[in-house]
């Protein structure tokens, strides 16, 4: 296709790199899913050969799941807009609030579709990166720039990705005050740090909070998020979000694992913080520097030999996400946080390796 054809935009635009397609017999540490679906999706899926409504639509106002969000989440139900995705949300973010050329910020190393997405809504990045050493936020800097530079959207990941490490309360409130535009706050993995915003949405109208059922409902197959805002915001993200975005099967399957799986979520939450420390100072005694995480997966770094370790590691059908070719992670690691088993094998791998 001639260039004159496409955008500037789609011109500029490179695809996202997504993790590698591989088999079943491959140990997944390098896409932050959990090991195991949810209990709730053998009887979803019993109950789907008696009664599967395949041939008509489903409900565009997601009221029932819009219920049992409510009440998991402790916020109104004309708070929260269902998206197909937590990536669909951006786009979502980036529709309502950026016309050409207005600003975001972002705090690199973060998710990459915070850029790439507002990009695609003509939105002009600005970057705060972390504290170097720490991975924590610059906050200073970050309100400093806002009160210099108009911004539309303020992006924080909490915690964050890839980095693991999270924004405090009292800091986000700041930010909050100080910014004219909104303050995304992505929670997607909330339940592995136990700190949430949603208080502050009464008190904040500015506060747009974005979830997934990927990370803590084990369902990143499902393709199903959700935003939380004040009742005018959400108003105007139903109005931009596709009618019938979410499937049917993927908004039954959500309703039922909040309806059952709650115990599960728990279970799930605990397992993963104990075996988050165990792997890290496995890691640690292994000659590796780990960062502190409050997600279900840890950064580490591999030294100049990452992308070696990371081939050798693909050789004995494991995978790990190497970003130490990424600016600002030179040498860094992500490592998915997997059951004891699973994890274990990791570092006996390493071992071998090493």
């Amino acid at each position: 296709m001639k260039n004159k054809i496409l955008s500037e935009m789609a011109q500029k635009i490179m695809p996202y790199q997504w993790a590698k397609n591989v088999g079943p017999e491959v140990l997944r540490f390098d896409t932050n899913t959990l090991p195991n679906h949810p209990p709730c999706v053998n009887k979803f899926l019993k109950e789907l050969i008696n009664n599967c409504p395949i041939n008509e639509y489903g409900d565009p106002s997601y009221v029932n799941l819009k219920k049992l969000i409510s009440k998991y989440e402790k916020t109104p139900e004309e708070t929260i807009t269902i998206t197909n995705s937590g990536d669909e949300a951006l786009d979502i973010i980036g529709k309502a609030f950026l016309n050409d050329g207005d600003n975001f910020l972002i705090q690199p190393p973060t998710y990459e579709i915070f850029k790439s997405q507002c990009e695609i809504n003509r939105g002009n990045a600005v970057e705060v990166p972390l504290l170097k050493k720490t991975f924590k936020p610059d906050v200073k800097n970050v309100i400093k720039v806002l009160k210099s530079t108009p911004i539309k959207i303020t992006f924080v990941c909490n915690p964050n990705n890839p980095t693991g490490t999270i924004t405090e309360l009292e800091d986000i409130e700041l930010i909050l005050k100080n910014s004219s535009g909104i303050v995304l706050v992505d929670e997607a993995y909330r339940e592995f740090y136990g700190v949430t915003c949603v208080p502050l949405l009464a008190k904040y109208d500015n506060l747009v909070i974005l979830r997934s059922f990927s990370k803590f409902g084990a369902m990143a197959g499902a393709r199903i998020g959700y935003l939380l805002a004040n009742k005018k915001l959400s108003q105007v993200f139903d109005a931009i979000r596709f009618p019938l975005g979410v499937s049917y099967f993927s908004c039954k399957l959500a309703e039922k694992f909040l309806e059952l799986d709650q115990n599960w979520i728990k279970e799930q939450t605990k397992m993963i913080k104990n075996e988050r420390e165990r792997l890290s100072q496995l890691l640690k005694k292994l000659g590796f520097f780990v960062y502190p995480s409050q997600a279900n997966f840890i950064l580490v770094n591999f030294g100049k030999k990452a992308s070696e370790i990371c081939e050798k590691l693909k050789e004995n059908n494991i995978l790990v996400r190497d970003r130490s070719n990424k600016k600002y992670l030179e040498g860094c690691v992500r490592i998915t946080i997997r059951n004891q088993k699973q994890n274990n094998i990791l570092i006996n791998s390493l071992k071998k390796i090493l």
